[in-house]
């Protein structure tokens, strides 16, 4: 959960020196994410330069380009929010709590666009996820518990479709890297699960709470907080059955936002390498997860490529389809968000009931 959603009920009632001292703080982690934003575009744009050749075809390749398998690539694309739009109703249901359908697709790729295009945009995306939920009619504690088993589902769906990628693929690549999928695969899984049992969530917050008290003053304060919105949440008991459901719409979403890109190859008469996307697909959502630079800007193109031609993927062909399946998720899915941000400010003020 970002900071910016109990900002306020953080430092109410501790006076103003208090309230600089956060803004100060505030300010120098803003301005340190821009300069490391910064810094992270212009070692890309190095790397970029340095590697100019492989670039070389790449406008004839862009010229012969089959358009309508691009067209695909967008409906593939926008098609993905649907279930994942719906892993978050789920999820919201599970609380007690209903959400129009139309409503929470906007929602999603709202939150899409806030996350992929402003520096933080991750935390800030957050903050807005939860304040539409709490719009639904969430308390806080629903609305915080909601997000991020959401999110917890979405991860472990995401680190299956890298063990899917690694064996597809029994390469030394695969190989190195597949113990380290096997464990996070496992841990996202367990984590998830975690969500569907609140009451011992509350347990491990009161426990860490405890033991932070008398050692840790604002760990302990920061965990009064946590504690006072996992009460909020102690009676939930998630079915199995829903939170399979979610799973398996999470993966979907992964798996039609994957074939968006395998048709951007398949768009430059190039050869699809599956395995490949698998696992170039699912770290390179990590690394734009992260918001070192706005929806990965340069860290996932460059990830991208360096994955497909390691491969042994054409890299004209390589670089093309990756500038396109980065075209319709940076530009085209952002410009819709921004817009549905608009239109969900401008409609959304009355929650619902």
């Amino acid at each position: 959960m970002g900071a910016s959603r109990y900002a306020p009920g953080a430092w109410a009632g501790r006076g103003q020196p208090n309230t600089l001292v956060g803004m100060e703080r505030r300010t120098r982690t803003a301005v340190f994410r821009v300069a490391l934003s910064v810094a992270a575009l212009v070692v890309v744009a190095y790397f970029g330069f340095r590697e100019r050749h492989l670039f070389v075809g790449f406008g004839k390749d862009l010229a012969h380009a089959d358009w309508w398998w691009v067209v695909l690539a967008l409906a593939a694309q926008l098609i993905s929010i649907v279930p994942l739009a719906e892993t978050q109703r789920l999820v919201l249901r599970a609380g007690g709590v209903d959400s129009p359908f139309g409503e929470m697709i906007a929602v999603t790729l709202a939150s899409n666009a806030i996350a992929t295009s402003l520096p933080a945009g991750v935390a800030v995306a957050e903050g807005y996820a939860f304040a539409r939920y709490k719009h639904f009619g969430a308390d806080d504690g629903t609305a915080a518990w909601a997000e991020l088993a959401a999110g917890a589902i979405e991860f472990s769906a995401l680190a299956a479709i890298a063990l899917i990628g690694a064996l597809l693929d029994v390469g030394r690549i695969t190989f190195a890297v597949f113990p380290i999928i096997g464990i996070v695969f496992v841990g996202s899984t367990a984590a998830a699960e975690l969500f569907r049992h609140p009451n011992l969530m509350c347990s491990v917050v009161d426990w860490i709470d405890t033991r932070a008290r008398e050692r840790i003053g604002p760990i302990s304060r920061a965990g009064k907080r946590l504690r006072e919105i996992a009460d909020q949440i102690d009676e939930l008991r998630p079915s199995l059955s829903l939170w399979s459901i979610a799973y398996g719409l999470a993966t979907l979403n992964w798996l039609i936002d994957l074939l968006c890109l395998a048709f951007t190859f398949v768009a430059f008469h190039g050869q699809v390498p599956w395995a490949a996307i698998f696992l170039a697909f699912a770290g390179t959502k990590v690394v734009s997860s992260i918001g070192v630079t706005p929806g990965g800007l340069g860290l996932v193109e460059g990830g991208l490529v360096a994955v497909f031609v390691a491969f042994h993927e054409p890299p004209p062909i390589a670089v093309a389809a990756v500038v396109v399946y980065r075209g319709i998720t940076l530009l085209i899915m952002v410009a819709i968000g921004w817009v549905l941000v608009g239109v969900l400010a401008a409609h959304g003020r009355h929650p619902h009931r």
